[in-house]
Formats: C-alpha cells, structure tokens, sequence
C-alpha cells in the first residue's frame, strides 16, 4: 500500500505537466519557400512573380503577379525581397524590401500594381483580418513635396467581392498615415491586389519607398477548458488506484 500511495502523487504531478506544456506551447513557426534560391528564408519578387511561393506559419502565399505598365522608373524586382514574417503564430505576413529598387526623381514616378492569393492550410483556423504598415520610406532633404503610397484590397478568392480597402501614404508636409488594418468575415482563401505609387512633384525631388508590411490573422483555436479536464485527469487517477491490487 505504501508504494501505490507513493505512486499516486508522482503519476498526479507528471500527468498535471504533461497537461500544461500542452496548452502552452504554440505551433511551432515555419518557413518553406518554393522556387526560390535563398531557400526557406526569403524570395524576391522577381521569383515570386515567375512562379514562387512561400508557405508561413499556416498560410500559403501563391499564383503572384505584378503589373508596371505605367511606371516611367523601371523596377528592378530581381533586387526586391519579400521576406516571411512569422514572428506572431496567428498573424503571419511578410515584409515586402526595396533595397533601393523603388527611387525616384523629380517627376519621375513608380506605380505598380501586384496580386497575390494567400489560403490557409488544411484544418488550420480562417483568416478574419489583414493589416498593413509603411515601415521604411525617404525624402531628400530639400524635396518640394513628394508622394510614398500604399494601398491593398482584400478581395474574396473568386475575385467578386471586396472585403476591405487598406491605405497607408507619407505626403510632404501633411499627416501620416503608417499603418491600417481591417476586419472581414471568416476566409480560408483570400485574392490581395496592392499598389504601390511613389513620385516627386518637383525636379529636385528625390522620394524612396523602403519596405512595407502586410499581415493577415486567423482566429485563434480554442484551448481545451482547463477545469474539467483537471477533472477527469484525477477522477482516471482515483480509478487506477482503487482496481489496483494492494
């Protein structure tokens, strides 16, 4: 009888730990990239757009596009990194970096449009929101004026319907607006259209767009109620202990 008492605690104590590291630890974070030569760390967007992707925690970046028809600046997007951000398990994303391919001058100006289908994994939870965020921009110094502007729509997969409209600009001499951030109903699969203008409004303007953000959240998944689980974890105990022979 002794041993069985002395074997109830230790079997109480390693199950109670087994139960909390469970609920503690997260998914773990994961980056796998495809067709791209910086292999699970980073792709450009050159690559991305030749037919990449990037997989981030539990949602797939696919099927890219870019459009710069009407950019009087040419683009190198070779020199353009799109970096995974998978820092926030529900709210994976990534950080779009010019290395100084999106610079002009005087009245020069860069507008570029990109898309981009984002889904998530099979059983992972929805995506309900999306956030985006100017992080790295310049002006030169004696710059009359000068424009850095962002803005994505948030669009159902089949392409009908737009669930939200993000904007984030830098204008000389007015206001900011760095971040935005919006709130849909439950998708598994999203179509994201971006733009990116950048331009001077004088000749000796010099304007660069250094790198943006773009995030999208999921719900998060219910953790297993703690009470009735403590419940049934020692009611299993107290029955082991009384069917064992003394």
């Amino acid at each position: 009888m002794t041993a069985m008492k002395a074997h109830w605690p230790h079997a109480f104590t390693m199950t109670m730990a087994i139960m909390l590291c469970t609920w503690s630890i997260e998914t773990p974070a994961a980056i796998v990239t495809s067709d791209c030569a910086s292999i699970n760390r980073f792709c450009t967007l050159d690559e991305l757009v030749g037919g990449g992707s990037m997989r981030i925690n539990d949602q797939v970046f696919a099927n890219w596009s870019a459009d710069d028809e009407y950019t009087v600046a040419p683009v190198d997007m070779s020199l353009v990194s799109v970096i995974p951000l998978d820092d926030q398990a529900l709210n994976p994303g990534f950080q779009l970096v010019t290395n100084g391919a999106m610079r002009v001058t005087g009245f020069d100006y860069i507008d570029i449009n990109l898309a981009f289908y984002v889904s998530v994994v099979s059983g992972a939870s929805p995506i309900v929101g999306s956030s985006l965020e100017l992080s790295a921009l310049e002006f030169g110094a004696g710059n009359v004026g000068g424009i850095v502007a962002v803005s994505s729509d948030v669009i159902t997969a089949n392409g009908i319907d737009v669930l939200g409209e993000q904007d984030v600009l830098e204008i000389v001499s007015l206001p900011s607006l760095l971040s935005d951030s919006i709130d849909f109903a439950s998708q598994t699969a999203l179509l994201v259209q971006t733009n990116i203008l950048i331009t001077g409004e004088n000749l000796p303007d010099t304007v660069a767009l250094g790198s943006f953000m773009q995030r999208f959240r999921q719900t998060a998944l219910p953790e297993p109620p703690l009470l009735p689980l403590l419940g049934l974890t020692l009611l299993l105990l107290w029955r082991r202990r009384h069917r064992s022979p003394l």
